[in-house]
């Protein structure tokens, strides 16, 4: 029996059909679709699309995943099609993982790198759990200032859903400033301590994040730059999730950061888009009193 692409419910009833197909009315949620073996709203088969999205992720470029999807499944896509899935379910994914609570170890190594937005420079920041390799806290920013810092420092308690044990920097003057300002606390039980190192002892203390600077300049690479902030932001969401939830990481004995992290082991963009569409069609009818009804491929 086939349950509801929004929900996940099996309680459906069955409204004829559409074009040949199956079409479903879910008992719970009020939705009404056709059950072609896509995504909601999407022609394509999910498994087309979730291969082209690791793919992508995993370092080909969109002409790439163009040739490698006519090879693998028989199916003419563009680029450009594929370039709109990376962009549209990085930014759904992102929703959803982002509600999720990752047993961290508390101890993060912060930097942040450089990056070329259509020509100019960018920064984006990173913030590594020492035992898990879980991505806690990443954002984009054309500086690097207070402020910025500060926005960093405050996603990794959104993320980690606690204040960290301790926070390894090295030696970036605003680092001390935006670290009081968001962990200060005169309470010993809430105290957050401080490391900040230079030169060589600051790159043994952030050698694993420095390590994820050069996965992410490998990632970029076939890009050949990224072309505005926005697409640049859905497109680094879509690499924080597929580092977190979908690569395998030898330090972790071929697990990815999220399961080391203790969240259930989702493992491919398929898994992933399907709980997200689910969370988001469950936010939606908590929403209002009755769900809207929704006609989807």
């Amino acid at each position: 029996m086939a349950s509801c692409k929004f929900c996940g419910n099996g309680s459906l009833a069955k409204k004829g059909f559409v074009l040949g197909k199956q079409f479903y009315e879910c008992r719970d949620c009020g939705r009404r679709f056709v059950e072609n073996g896509a995504y909601v709203k999407m022609r394509t088969k999910a498994e087309v699309i979730s291969a082209a999205l690791s793919m992508y992720f995993d370092g080909l470029s969109v002409r790439k995943v163009e040739g490698q999807i006519a090879s693998l499944f028989g199916v003419k896509v563009s680029h450009v099609a594929i370039w709109k899935w990376v962009l549209k379910f990085s930014e759904l994914v992102d929703a959803y993982t982002s509600t999720l609570t990752p047993d961290l170890s508390g101890e993060y190594h912060h930097d942040e790198t450089a990056i070329k937005i259509k020509g100019k420079e960018a920064w984006f920041w990173e913030m590594v759990d020492e035992r898990t390799r879980f991505l806690v806290a990443a954002h984009l920013s054309d500086t690097r200032t207070f402020e910025d810092t500060v926005k960093q420092f405050r996603r990794s308690v959104e993320v980690g859903k606690r204040r960290p044990k301790t926070i390894y920097v090295d030696g970036s003057f605003v680092y001390q400033s935006a670290f009081n300002r968001v962990f200060y606390s005169r309470y010993k039980e809430d105290q957050v301590r401080f490391v900040q190192r230079v030169g060589i002892n600051a790159r043994k203390t952030n050698n694993i994040v420095e390590r994820l600077h050069g996965s992410l300049k490998d990632r970029l690479k076939p890009m050949r730059g990224l072309k505005n902030k926005e697409c640049s932001r859905k497109i680094l969401e879509g690499y924080v999730v597929h580092y977190n939830y979908c690569k395998p990481h030898s330090a972790l004995g071929g697990r990815t950061p999220a399961t080391a992290a203790g969240i259930e082991s989702l493992g491919r963009w398929n898994d992933l888009i399907v709980q997200s569409i689910r969370h988001k069609a469950k936010g939606e009818t908590n929403g209002s009193q009755k769900a809207p009804v929704v006609i989807a491929g």
